[in-house]
Protein backbone atom coordinates (compact mmCIF):
# COMPACT_ATOMS: atom_id res chain seq x y z
CA UNK A 1 0.00 0.00 0.00
CA UNK A 2 1.19 3.41 -0.62
CA UNK A 3 -0.51 6.91 0.77
CA UNK A 4 1.01 9.96 -0.24
CA UNK A 5 0.39 13.18 1.41
CA UNK A 6 0.52 17.06 -0.49
CA UNK A 7 0.51 20.28 1.09
CA UNK A 8 -0.50 23.19 -0.63
CA UNK A 9 0.59 25.69 2.42
CA UNK A 10 2.54 28.28 1.43
CA UNK A 11 4.91 27.79 4.15
CA UNK A 12 7.60 25.19 4.54
CA UNK A 13 6.74 24.79 8.01
CA UNK A 14 3.60 25.04 8.41
CA UNK A 15 0.54 23.13 10.69
CA UNK A 16 -1.44 22.17 7.27
CA UNK A 17 1.89 20.03 6.72
CA UNK A 18 2.48 19.03 10.63
CA UNK A 19 -1.04 17.36 10.25
CA UNK A 20 0.08 15.41 7.29
CA UNK A 21 2.97 14.45 8.36
CA UNK A 22 1.17 13.15 11.63
CA UNK A 23 -1.16 11.36 9.26
CA UNK A 24 1.80 9.27 7.07
CA UNK A 25 4.26 8.48 10.86
CA UNK A 26 0.41 6.97 12.06
CA UNK A 27 0.26 5.36 8.23
CA UNK A 28 3.82 4.12 8.38
CA UNK A 29 2.87 2.58 11.90
CA UNK A 30 0.91 0.50 10.11
CA UNK A 31 3.17 -0.73 7.67
CA UNK A 32 2.31 1.69 4.86
CA UNK A 33 4.76 3.41 2.36
CA UNK A 34 4.33 6.76 2.32
CA UNK A 35 5.41 9.70 0.71
CA UNK A 36 5.31 13.36 1.69
CA UNK A 37 4.87 16.64 -1.07
CA UNK A 38 5.12 19.93 -0.65
CA UNK A 39 4.31 22.24 -3.76
CA UNK A 40 6.32 25.10 -2.27
CA UNK A 41 9.18 23.55 -3.69
CA UNK A 42 7.58 23.04 -6.58
CA UNK A 43 7.09 24.84 -9.69
CA UNK A 44 2.84 24.86 -10.77
CA UNK A 45 1.40 27.28 -13.33
CA UNK A 46 -1.37 28.16 -13.83
CA UNK A 47 -3.58 26.38 -16.11
CA UNK A 48 -4.10 28.57 -19.52
CA UNK A 49 -7.73 26.91 -20.42
CA UNK A 50 -5.98 26.22 -23.61
CA UNK A 51 -7.93 22.50 -24.05
CA UNK A 52 -4.80 21.14 -25.27
CA UNK A 53 -4.96 18.52 -22.32
CA UNK A 54 -9.12 17.45 -24.34
CA UNK A 55 -7.18 16.99 -27.21
CA UNK A 56 -4.07 15.21 -26.49
CA UNK A 57 -3.32 12.79 -22.95
CA UNK A 58 -1.14 15.27 -21.57
CA UNK A 59 -0.70 19.23 -20.77
CA UNK A 60 0.86 21.82 -22.78
CA UNK A 61 2.92 23.41 -19.87
CA UNK A 62 6.40 22.41 -18.90
CA UNK A 63 6.57 22.03 -15.00
CA UNK A 64 6.34 19.99 -11.87
CA UNK A 65 2.54 19.27 -12.26
CA UNK A 66 3.25 16.05 -14.48
CA UNK A 67 5.72 14.42 -11.85
CA UNK A 68 3.02 15.23 -9.21
CA UNK A 69 0.39 13.60 -11.17
CA UNK A 70 2.35 10.51 -11.95
CA UNK A 71 3.09 10.54 -8.07
CA UNK A 72 -1.07 10.48 -8.00
CA UNK A 73 -1.60 8.25 -10.24
CA UNK A 74 1.00 5.27 -8.88
CA UNK A 75 -0.90 5.46 -4.91
CA UNK A 76 -3.28 3.93 -3.70
CA UNK A 77 -4.60 6.92 -1.52
CA UNK A 78 -4.30 10.75 -1.32
CA UNK A 79 -4.22 12.77 1.71
CA UNK A 80 -4.49 16.37 0.70
CA UNK A 81 -3.41 19.42 2.67
CA UNK A 82 -4.78 23.45 2.48
CA UNK A 83 -4.61 26.52 4.73
CA UNK A 84 -8.01 28.36 4.79
CA UNK A 85 -6.92 31.45 2.23
CA UNK A 86 -9.80 33.96 1.94
CA UNK A 87 -12.37 31.25 2.65
CA UNK A 88 -10.94 29.02 0.02
CA UNK A 89 -8.17 26.58 -0.73
CA UNK A 90 -4.91 27.55 -1.73
CA UNK A 91 -3.87 28.99 -5.04
CA UNK A 92 -1.52 26.22 -5.53
CA UNK A 93 -4.15 23.32 -4.19
CA UNK A 94 -6.19 25.15 -7.19
CA UNK A 95 -4.08 24.93 -9.96
CA UNK A 96 -3.56 21.01 -9.44
CA UNK A 97 -7.15 20.68 -9.38
CA UNK A 98 -7.55 22.93 -12.52
CA UNK A 99 -4.35 21.45 -14.40
CA UNK A 100 -6.09 17.75 -13.71
CA UNK A 101 -8.90 19.19 -15.92
CA UNK A 102 -9.19 16.07 -18.48
CA UNK A 103 -6.24 14.23 -17.36
CA UNK A 104 -7.67 12.80 -13.73
CA UNK A 105 -11.17 14.25 -13.73
CA UNK A 106 -12.74 13.44 -17.25
CA UNK A 107 -10.51 10.32 -17.77
CA UNK A 108 -11.70 9.21 -14.29
CA UNK A 109 -8.02 8.24 -13.81
CA UNK A 110 -8.48 7.95 -9.52
CA UNK A 111 -11.00 5.71 -9.74
CA UNK A 112 -10.14 3.02 -6.69
CA UNK A 113 -8.50 5.55 -5.20
CA UNK A 114 -9.01 7.33 -1.58
CA UNK A 115 -8.49 10.46 -0.22
CA UNK A 116 -8.86 12.63 3.23
CA UNK A 117 -9.17 16.31 3.18
CA UNK A 118 -7.30 18.56 5.32
CA UNK A 119 -8.14 22.25 6.16
CA UNK A 120 -6.29 24.50 8.55
CA UNK A 121 -7.32 27.93 9.36
CA UNK A 122 -6.88 30.53 11.63
CA UNK A 123 -10.48 30.46 12.66
CA UNK A 124 -13.12 27.51 12.78
CA UNK A 125 -15.04 29.40 9.84
CA UNK A 126 -15.64 27.76 6.60
CA UNK A 127 -11.95 24.96 7.55
CA UNK A 128 -15.05 22.07 7.82
CA UNK A 129 -16.14 22.85 4.46
CA UNK A 130 -12.93 23.43 2.71
CA UNK A 131 -12.30 20.56 4.24
CA UNK A 132 -14.57 18.38 2.21
CA UNK A 133 -14.40 20.53 -1.20
CA UNK A 134 -10.49 19.16 -1.27
CA UNK A 135 -11.71 15.19 -0.56
CA UNK A 136 -14.18 16.09 -3.27
CA UNK A 137 -11.68 16.62 -5.40
CA UNK A 138 -10.67 13.40 -5.56
CA UNK A 139 -13.98 12.02 -5.90
CA UNK A 140 -14.96 14.51 -9.02
CA UNK A 141 -12.12 12.38 -11.22
CA UNK A 142 -13.24 8.96 -9.78
CA UNK A 143 -12.26 7.97 -6.62
CA UNK A 144 -13.96 8.08 -3.06
CA UNK A 145 -13.53 10.32 -0.15
CA UNK A 146 -13.17 8.93 3.28
CA UNK A 147 -13.25 11.64 5.49
CA UNK A 148 -12.18 15.49 5.94
CA UNK A 149 -10.90 17.31 8.82
CA UNK A 150 -11.16 21.19 9.63
CA UNK A 151 -8.53 22.04 12.10
CA UNK A 152 -7.48 26.02 13.57
CA UNK A 153 -4.27 27.23 14.10
CA UNK A 154 -3.41 28.70 18.02
CA UNK A 155 -1.57 31.39 16.06
CA UNK A 156 -0.17 32.28 12.81
CA UNK A 157 3.72 31.53 13.68
CA UNK A 158 2.96 28.23 15.86
CA UNK A 159 3.24 24.91 15.52
CA UNK A 160 0.36 24.67 17.78
CA UNK A 161 -3.10 23.59 17.10
CA UNK A 162 -6.61 24.72 18.98
CA UNK A 163 -8.11 21.34 21.10
CA UNK A 164 -4.41 19.95 20.03
CA UNK A 165 -4.98 16.55 21.58
CA UNK A 166 -8.27 16.28 20.18
CA UNK A 167 -7.59 17.01 17.09
CA UNK A 168 -4.24 14.95 16.31
CA UNK A 169 -6.68 12.08 17.88
CA UNK A 170 -9.15 12.64 15.28
CA UNK A 171 -6.07 12.74 12.85
CA UNK A 172 -4.69 9.21 13.75
CA UNK A 173 -8.65 8.21 13.43
CA UNK A 174 -8.63 9.70 9.91
CA UNK A 175 -5.21 7.76 8.99
CA UNK A 176 -6.91 4.41 10.17
CA UNK A 177 -9.86 4.85 8.50
CA UNK A 178 -8.12 5.63 5.14
CA UNK A 179 -5.51 2.47 5.61
CA UNK A 180 -8.58 0.09 6.32
CA UNK A 181 -10.74 1.92 3.25
CA UNK A 182 -8.01 1.22 1.09
CA UNK A 183 -7.32 -2.63 2.41
CA UNK A 184 -10.72 -3.27 2.21
CA UNK A 185 -11.28 -1.96 -1.04
CA UNK A 186 -14.08 -0.59 0.73
CA UNK A 187 -17.30 1.00 -1.44
CA UNK A 188 -18.64 4.11 -0.73
CA UNK A 189 -22.23 3.12 -3.05
CA UNK A 190 -23.74 7.04 -2.00
CA UNK A 191 -20.33 8.79 -4.13
CA UNK A 192 -21.11 6.10 -6.85
CA UNK A 193 -24.55 6.69 -7.33
CA UNK A 194 -24.23 10.74 -7.50
CA UNK A 195 -21.35 10.30 -9.95
CA UNK A 196 -23.21 7.72 -12.23
CA UNK A 197 -26.64 9.67 -12.01
CA UNK A 198 -26.13 13.00 -12.13
CA UNK A 199 -22.05 13.73 -12.89
CA UNK A 200 -21.14 11.19 -15.47
CA UNK A 201 -23.99 11.69 -18.16
CA UNK A 202 -23.57 15.13 -18.77
CA UNK A 203 -19.75 15.04 -19.05
CA UNK A 204 -20.38 11.69 -21.44
CA UNK A 205 -23.04 13.99 -23.68
CA UNK A 206 -20.54 16.80 -23.61
CA UNK A 207 -17.86 14.16 -24.92
CA UNK A 208 -19.75 12.64 -27.53
CA UNK A 209 -21.16 16.06 -28.77
CA UNK A 210 -17.29 16.94 -28.81
CA UNK A 211 -15.96 14.25 -30.96
CA UNK A 212 -14.27 16.68 -33.69
CA UNK A 213 -12.81 18.83 -31.28
CA UNK A 214 -11.96 16.49 -28.53
CA UNK A 215 -10.52 13.56 -30.46
CA UNK A 216 -8.69 12.09 -27.42
CA UNK A 217 -11.32 12.26 -25.04
CA UNK A 218 -14.24 11.04 -27.43
CA UNK A 219 -11.56 8.18 -28.22
CA UNK A 220 -10.83 7.15 -24.51
CA UNK A 221 -14.68 7.60 -23.95
CA UNK A 222 -15.17 4.68 -26.50
CA UNK A 223 -12.33 2.67 -25.76
CA UNK A 224 -14.21 2.74 -21.95
CA UNK A 225 -17.33 2.33 -22.69
CA UNK A 226 -18.09 5.78 -20.81
CA UNK A 227 -20.88 6.74 -24.46
CA UNK A 228 -23.35 4.94 -22.95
Amino acid sequence: MHIIAISTSGREKSNTSRILQVMLSRLSSLGVQTEFIWTGNKEIKYCRACEYCMKEDKCSQKDDYEEIRQKILASDGIILGSPNYAFQISASLKSLYERSHSLLYYTRRLSQKYTIGICVGGHSYMTDKIAKTIAQGIWLCGGYYVGYLGAVSVNRDELLLEQEKETLHKVEELSEKLFYAIQKKKKFWWQDFIRKRFLYPQVSAMVKNNRDKYPFLYQYYQSNNYLR
